[in-house]
């Protein structure tokens, strides 16, 4: 199983605080991870983009990750579109909340 990178666990503590973190943790890793469509094989690089892309468009609100994941499930490229991380591959790692 991959884990959370240790950006994407601090940027779920800047945005959700600690008493969500648990919550948020467990979305991304139960349905925002490998099981995404074209992600079987993918590795934690990847995922954090994904990852950052669905916390961005979060906002720090549950909901609005919800949404975000939903789109993830789609097609994880439109995901990365509408978080701006599109056309650059390294994007999500200069990106802070």
């Amino acid at each position: 199983m991959i884990e959370l990178s240790a950006k994407t666990k601090d940027v779920i503590e800047i945005l959700f605080g600690a008493e969500k973190s648990k919550l948020i943790k467990n979305i991304l890793l139960n349905e925002c991870s490998t099981n995404l469509p074209g992600c079987a094989k993918c590795d934690q690089d990847h995922l954090e983009r994904i990852w950052l892309s669905v916390l961005k468009l979060s906002n720090g609100k549950v909901s609005e990750m919800e949404r975000a994941v939903k789109l993830a499930k789609t097609d994880y490229r439109d995901l990365f579109m509408e978080a701006g991380f599109d056309y650059d591959l390294e994007a999500h790692k200069n990106w802070q909340p």
